[in-house]
């Protein structure tokens, strides 16, 4: 698989013990202007009924666990119908699936036998299940301070977890020291295969939608894996004629640490540290720096979107009012739906928005109903 450097345009076979690229910048998959819908295997309902449009053909996928196609749904939200992709009903409970199966089916496919991840959570208990599901060696690095429920499914498929103090930066240092004794990166941040099968996401929505795509799409942001995999996967049908224009895509963050709508709205070309003083119940968005920042912020440009920030009340009433409709979210996605409001104030109360429900509120409840909407 070739492999391209956006940030220096050099182009290579992809070698997956060099997890970015020399001029230190993430590796990305190189775009196509190809697709035939009459490719999708619609006899497969997971990622893998793209598995020709993804170029992955010679990779054995029978180490699936069905991640992908996950429910497109329509719902009232204090007036106004909207669409919520429930990526939360995943293997895992996470959205992390669709892009972990495609990147750990490739790395066993190479003869990888080990492999370390750093995560709040989430991207930590599917890299951990894959590895259980194809065989892999994994060790987990994460702040000691995540969902206790979340680390213990870490653990319990087996991987070796490694609890980390401090704020989340630290885990991913641990991590890189793996790395460099020999060990591979299988990063959610930086791996291009990961983002390959995230892009799946965009495609389902247009098959879901029946070609009918949202105005917007609202997306919870860290490391922005699943905005950056929506961008490209639109693009490509944009690039292939298959629509007319892309969505608007929209970052959602928690006030308490939002060092991309900092960015957006100061018209930045890239996204500086942030520092934040106060941790946010939404937990999984603790990136005080995305691997991908620029590429992040041409995305949200080039589809004529933008960024909302959305306060801890805000959050808390959007998981319960999630729940009060039927889908238990955990607060990470909540964020998603606490900007719906947002999103519509800069694009007008007529435009369908559809909001991604990143993680299952198993993973991290609140029981409390003081504040709901």
């Amino acid at each position: 698989m070739h492999v391209m450097c956006h940030a220096c345009n050099k182009e290579e076979t992809y070698d997956p013990a060099k997890y970015r690229c020399s001029c230190g910048s993430a590796w990305e998959p190189i775009e196509s202007d190809v697709f035939e819908p009459s490719d999708i295997n619609k006899d497969e309902n997971s990622i893998w009924r793209y598995k020709d449009l993804l170029g992955l053909v010679d990779i054995n996928s029978e180490n699936t666990l069905g991640a992908g196609w996950t429910p497109t749904v329509s719902s009232e939200w204090f007036g106004h119908r909207v669409f919520f992709k429930l990526e939360y009903i995943s293997p895992t409970g996470s959205f992390k699936d669709r892009g972990t199966e495609t990147e750990m089916n490739y790395l066993k496919s190479v003869g990888v036998d080990r492999i370390v991840e750093d995560s709040s959570g989430n991207a930590g208990a599917s890299a951990a299940a894959y590895a259980a599901r194809t065989g892999l060696r994994a060790d987990i690095f994460a702040p000691d301070s995540a969902s206790p429920a979340k680390l213990a499914q870490i653990e319990v498929y087996g991987a070796h977890l490694h609890q980390i103090p401090g704020p989340r930066i630290e885990s991913t240092y641990a991590a890189l020291k793996a790395v460099q004794a020999g060990a591979i990166y299988a990063s959610h941040a930086y791996n291009p295969i990961y983002l390959r099968g995230q892009q799946t996401a965009a495609w389902e929505i247009w098959e879901q939608t029946e070609g009918a795509l949202p105005d917007a799409v609202v997306v919870p942001v860290g490391q922005c894996g699943l905005l950056m995999g929506l961008w490209l996967g639109f693009r490509r049908l944009l690039n292939a004629g298959v629509i007319q224009k892309l969505p608007r895509l929209f970052a959602a963050q928690p006030e308490r640490l939002a060092p991309i709508h900092y960015a957006f709205t100061k018209g930045l070309d890239d996204i500086p540290i942030a520092h934040p003083t106060e941790p946010s119940i939404a937990e999984g968005l603790t990136i005080v720096k995305p691997v991908r920042s620029i590429r992040i912020l041409q995305a949200l440009r080039e589809s004529d979107g933008g960024t909302v920030v959305v306060s801890e009340d805000q959050i808390h009433a959007a998981y319960l009012n999630l729940a009060k409709r039927g889908m238990f979210a955990e607060p990470t996605s909540a964020v998603a739906a606490a900007a719906i409001d947002g999103v519509r104030e800069k694009i007008g109360d007529h435009a369908q928005i559809l909001a991604t429900l990143t993680g299952s509120g198993m993973k991290s409840v609140i029981l409390s109903e003081d504040r709901v909407g």
